[in-house]
């Protein structure tokens, strides 16, 4: 008897067998591979979208940033322009106690305080800083020169406020 076709039966199943095992792995390498594919895409839209969050977060941060810092020169800007203007009015201010009319602007200004405090009113000039200021009971007026151009200058401020 010969072994022959009992040999031929078991290399017909050993390489049955093998194809559907290779058949197997070659489907499980497969799913394997199309796993690892989603699974770097999932990971490559996380970090994406990630990217993109923090983006915006630097980009408004930035924004903030930039904002905050515009304000503060223009800020800066106005306050260099205030005390400008301010030096400017007071040295305007004090030019007056030179000028021809400065004897007449002191007696409008005393009478304007006695209409302001009564007849009563103690009223002194100031040599120094020009104008005077006048005072009764508890109540008291400054109308030396460099305050007055203060007020001045407060006052076109908030005329300047209203058109904005």
């Amino acid at each position: 008897m010969s072994l022959e076709p009992v040999r031929d039966a078991l290399l017909a199943d050993a390489r049955r067998d093998a194809e559907a095992t290779r058949a197997a792995a070659e489907r499980d390498a497969a799913a394997a591979v199309a796993a690892a594919h989603r699974e770097a895409e999932r990971l490559l839209a996380a970090a994406r979208a990630d990217g993109e969050a923090e983006a915006r977060a630097v980009a408004a941060a930035e924004r903030a940033h930039a904002s905050r810092r515009a304000r503060e020169l223009v800020l800066s800007a106005r306050r260099d322009a205030y005390e400008q203007a301010r030096a400017e009015a007071r040295q305007a201010a004090s030019e007056l106690r030179a000028s021809p009319g400065y004897a007449a602007l002191v007696d409008g200004l005393a009478r304007l305080a006695r209409r302001q405090l009564g007849d009563g009113a103690a009223v002194t000039v100031d040599g120094e800083a020009g104008g005077l200021v006048a005072s009764a009971g508890s109540r008291s007026v400054d109308y030396r020169l460099p305050a007055v151009a203060d007020r001045c200058l407060a006052l076109a401020q908030s005329l300047e406020r209203l058109w904005r």
